[in-house]
């Protein structure tokens, strides 16, 4: 899987994305609710992601792995 900045992209609100690789700590895939400035607001209560941060551990979910 690629992460967003292998692909040169950014989520949209309602995307869902996914933690790459995954964790032991949570279900790792997230839906983005909002988004202001750099920060976007996932589905976990209470946490939001930096674009840099999410452009380096986070992957579109539908994403073709071929």
């Amino acid at each position: 899987m690629k992460t967003f900045y292998e692909l040169g992209t950014m989520p949209k609100v309602g995307d869902l994305i996914m933690r790459n690789p995954p964790t032991e700590l949570d279900d790792n895939v997230y839906m983005i609710t909002s988004i202001v400035g750099d920060t976007y607001h996932i589905s976990k209560t209470g946490h939001c992601l930096h674009s840099r941060h999410l452009t380096s551990y986070y992957s579109p979910l539908g994403q073709d792995t071929q």
